[in-house]
């Protein structure tokens, strides 16, 4: 039996389905609230007490802390890491622009000179 295969790796498989942006932004979220419980854990807060320093309810630190179902904006992360006696650190960085073929390799790659 011969099936086609989707992709060579994990990221072409996700970016052949378009997919690859969302499976990023996904893992990240899961990060993120794994680092929120590491920390919460760390220093010793409950869930309660977290949930008095956010000025919310507990359900929604159970949301945010919960990498299963990682739902969070902005705004609640800072209260968190807040909370946690944390900074957040957010940045834009650049993409790596594709690297560019030069006229000559172009030649020498269809044989010609």
């Amino acid at each position: 039996m011969n099936k086609a295969r989707i992709g060579s790796s994990l990221d072409s498989m996700f970016e052949e389905l378009g997919e690859l942006e969302e499976v990023k932004i996904l893992t990240r979220k899961k990060v993120l609230a794994r680092q929120l419980e590491e920390a919460r854990q760390a220093g010793n807060i409950s869930i309660s007490e977290m949930a008095r320093r956010m000025g919310t309810s507990r359900m929604a630190v159970h949301s945010l802390l919960d990498s299963t179902e990682p739902t969070m904006t902005i705004d609640s992360v800072s209260r968190a890491a807040a909370a946690l006696g944390a900074d957040l650190e957010m940045r834009l960085r650049p993409r790596r622009a594709p690297a560019r073929v030069s006229a000559t390799a172009k030649r020498k790659a269809a044989g010609r000179r």
